[in-house]
């Protein structure tokens, strides 16, 4: 059996051969093209994860290494969906924001190397992460409350490109959302910078005679893991009566994985190599904003979007 299919060509920001120079006339950053194609099944219908199968043979492994490319296929009647609003809900630490921000609280108490080489292995999945959240927060005892603040004024860069993408899923209607194994002050005003529409993250106790984290996640609130982050991408689709096919999920950790798996389309931006290695599509460019090309929208759509006034 055959199935049509989308083909996309991303540069991973290394020289590309001169053939793929010539192919493409498109001014689009990292994105140089697109096209369909029919491609054998053994499914009735073609998947992302059928997709995803493809995607890791080794014929286009060597075109990908020859080429300095990135091949990113998906099913056409999914790549179709993509044209109508949906939902699009985000990991923050190292994708939405460029910092691990656990690390960044360690590093104001001196215990930065000890909790970053814990935060590494939990995202390259070789750790539980609740319990590994649990034992970092631990570390944490004693950092004063206005930490945020200088968080916020001195440490935390946006991604390049997140203002952007969020800017134009926006203006085509769509709802979007942080789902943060981080902590919710950081998520609030990722949140508001960006103009999202929810955020969820993990809490802090602080104790309030010395205006200090008191080294504890706040008793009675869930970890937001990877569990919990899969069981909100699905309570918002519903709550927004959008089907899943129409969600994208996008992260760089193992504890992204189960949400990728749930939508849409989840994709790994920048991600640990077990992470690419797992998700439905990966992506390793500069600019979160070549998520909107992987949708289908052009540059020139897309700049025609960025360029107007937010409704």
């Amino acid at each position: 059996m055959t199935a049509n299919a989308v083909v996309q060509l991303f540069s991973k920001g290394t020289k590309t051969s001169q053939q793929w120079q010539e192919t493409t006339a498109q001014d689009q950053g990292s994105f140089f093209c697109s096209f369909e194609a029919t491609i054998s099944t053994a499914e009735a219908s073609l998947t992302l994860l059928g997709c995803h199968q493809k995607r890791t043979r080794s014929d286009i492994h060597a075109i990908e290494t020859a080429d300095g490319v990135e091949v990113i296929i998906q099913p056409l009647e999914l790549y179709r969906l993509h044209q109508q609003p949906g939902l699009a809900v985000f990991d923050m630490d190292s994708t939405l924001i460029q910092q691990e921000v656990i690390d960044e609280l360690a590093r104001s108490v001196g215990r930065y190397d000890k909790v970053a080489a814990v935060t590494e292995a939990a995202m390259r999945g070789e750790l539980d992460f609740e319990a590994s959240l649990r034992a970092r927060v631990a570390e944490l005892k004693g950092v004063s409350t206005d930490i945020w603040d200088k968080l916020k004024a001195e440490v935390i860069t946006f991604t390049p490109g997140a203002r952007e993408l969020v800017q134009f899923l926006r203006q085509r209607g769509w709802k979007t959302a942080v789902l943060s194994g981080g902590f919710k002050p950081l998520a609030d005003w990722v949140k508001d910078t960006l103009g999202l529409d929810y955020a969820f993250a993990n809490q802090l106790a602080v104790d309030e005679a010395t205006g200090t984290l008191s080294g504890e996640v706040l008793s009675g609130t869930l970890v937001v893991g990877a569990a919990l982050k899969k069981e909100l991408l699905l309570q918002l689709a519903i709550q927004n009566d959008i089907p899943i096919e129409r969600t994208i999920a996008v992260g760089d950790g193992s504890n992204d994985l189960l949400m990728m798996g749930a939508a849409g389309l989840g994709i790994a931006f920048n991600a640990k190599p077990k992470v690419q290695e797992a998700a439905p599509v990966r992506l390793n460019t500069s600019t979160l904003l070549d998520i909107a090309y992987i949708l289908g929208f052009s540059k020139q759509g897309v700049n025609e979007i960025l360029t107007t006034d937010d409704p």
